[in-house]
């Protein structure tokens, strides 16, 4: 493969995630920071999925540094996106603002785990 078609496959990739990332955070129904959070959530999401294969095909995809970004701002989007809301809205109740918050918790430790312990077999 040549490098103008890898460079053609890197933006395409990029255009299609950013495009779609961008629309589900227009779509979020919320104010401009919580629009932002959702599409910079869904754009890192795409990441880990990829991240998550690559781990489980055996295949370095991304260097340690990256890895470790990944599952830092994995964790610090999806943290901002329930702690930003919680202050916004504090005289709600919080049970319904909180409801899925355990579950992401999970989530993410256990993506955050898989990641750093991948960084750490990377050698760059």
């Amino acid at each position: 493969m040549s490098k103008s078609e890898k460079y053609l496959s890197l933006i395409t990739f990029l255009f299609i995630t950013l495009a779609i990332s961008l629309t589900s955070g227009y779509q979020y129904i919320g104010d401009f920071v919580e629009k932002g959070l959702s599409a910079l959530s869904m754009f890192i999401g795409y990441f880990v999925l990829i991240a998550l294969f690559s781990i489980y095909k055996d295949v370095s995809l991304f260097t340690k540094k990256q890895l470790i970004s990944i599952a830092f701002l994995s964790v610090f989007i999806t943290l901002a996106s329930y702690i930003y809301p919680y202050f916004k809205y504090s005289e709600q109740n919080p049970s319904d603002l909180m409801s899925t918050l355990i579950y992401d918790i999970v989530i993410n430790v256990i993506i955050f785990t898989l990641l750093f312990k991948e960084s750490k077999r990377e050698r760059s």
